[in-house]
């Protein structure tokens, strides 16, 4: 096992492995931010959000899907951007996804 990340991040969660890419993707919820480590370069890119963001998956489509307090938000690297697809529980102030994973049928359940 070797420590790939040496950044101090606060709580860093669910990760995906971007085989594409060679990327590890996580995110740190408390920070607000999706980040992606290119392991062969040994960067690590960052798209900070609006909201605690608690876990990321890959597009069929290409591209991330991220929950962002009670928001499904597409990222794009280039920009920095979070682009809300679906937004639930409004009514309810202080909720906010907590986790978030992709089954064998490509559902995120959150």
């Amino acid at each position: 096992i070797e420590c790939v990340l040496r950044e101090n991040w606060r709580c860093g969660e669910s990760p995906v492995w971007e085989e594409a890419s060679n990327s590890l993707l996580f995110v740190d919820i408390p920070a607000k931010k999706v980040c992606r480590w290119d392991s062969l370069s040994k960067q690590v890119q960052q798209v900070t959000v609006d909201a605690p963001v608690s876990s990321v998956a890959l597009r069929q489509s290409g591209g991330y899907v991220a929950t962002v307090g009670t928001k499904f938000c597409a990222l794009n690297w280039e920009d920095q951007s979070a682009v809300v697809l679906a937004t639930v529980d409004k009514d309810k102030k202080n909720n906010r996804f907590n986790d978030g994973k992709v089954d064998p049928a490509g559902r995120y359940f959150a």
